[in-house]
């Protein structure tokens, strides 16, 4: 049962964190299944450079029944119904394991998309640091007007080292602030096993200095019941897998797990 100060921390803040809510014999479990994922060939090599290590598993809570529970958990799935609300839906999950930073951004860019509530919740299986891999999150950054101008302020355009065209030469991002992505002031998602991060999707995010091969979290992705067209177009536009769950989660006996996803390709079609 969440407090009103969690409920306040997170409509205010964008993000609310879960200390310890696994005991170390439940994580055991858990990162056992998790490596059991990644051993088999259902990963994927991604990125290049800093990121060449790194593997992601889709469908890493779908395959795998002990993984699976973490979805209908109270401590999860009960919290979600108190930042969601009712009827929330799935929208898959992913595993990820190795070298990963990524740079200051959001993950449904667009206009009015931050009035669409979509959630991802991190589980870190190592423990993390602010310079070895922990989320880092601009507090609040989902919330307009702030989103809005960090949005135009947090822009991808390259250009080279002598101001040439971006075409040409060695790419470096532009400092909207004057100073690095690391250096910007945030929030660090400082973590051991057994912590639970919820954060709203269109909250600026961001990883720096990442722990190598050893990294490896676990994500599940939901969004609050969608009651509007607007609100299918969005999860059209970045997820339309959604409208497509698992057969794992169609079949589950879970009522929690069916009642996620089980009008799901009906509500694609009929938007």
């Amino acid at each position: 049962m969440l407090t009103k100060g969690q409920l306040a921390h997170f409509e205010t803040f964008g993000f609310l964190v879960l200390r310890q809510a696994f005991s170390p014999v439940e994580m055991k479990t858990i990162i056992g299944a998790a490596d059991e994922m990644w051993a088999v060939e259902v990963g994927n090599s991604v990125g290049s450079g800093e990121n060449s290590a790194a593997i992601s598993v889709r469908y890493m809570i779908e395959l795998h029944p002990t993984l699976t529970a973490l979805a209908e958990d109270d401590r999860i799935y009960g919290t979600l119904e108190k930042l969601l609300g009712s009827g929330f839906i799935w929208a898959g999950s992913e595993g990820q394991r190795g070298r990963v930073s990524t740079t200051w951004h959001n993950d449904r860019p667009g206009k009015n998309q931050n009035k669409y509530t979509r959630m991802k919740v991190h589980l870190y299986i190592e423990p993390t640091t602010k310079e070895t891999g922990a989320l880092r999150v601009i507090p609040g950054s989902h919330r307009s007007p702030y989103h809005e101008t960090l949005e135009r302020l947090m822009n991808r355009h390259m250009k080279t080292d002598d101001g040439a065209n971006a075409d040409k030469g060695n790419h470096v991002q532009l400092l909207p602030f004057g100073v690095e992505g690391k250096d910007i002031p945030c929030y660090a998602f400082e973590s051991n096993p057994g912590d639970v991060i919820f954060f709203h999707q269109n909250i600026f995010h961001a990883v720096y200095g990442g722990l190598g091969e050893g990294r490896r979290y676990i994500a599940m992705k939901f969004a609050a019941k969608p009651t509007i067209d607007e609100h299918i177009q969005f999860i059209k536009a970045h997820t339309d897998y959604v409208f497509q769950p698992h057969e794992a989660f169609l079949n589950s006996d879970s009522s929690r797990i069916r009642g996620m996803v089980e009008n799901l390709e009906a509500l694609g079609a009929g938007f």
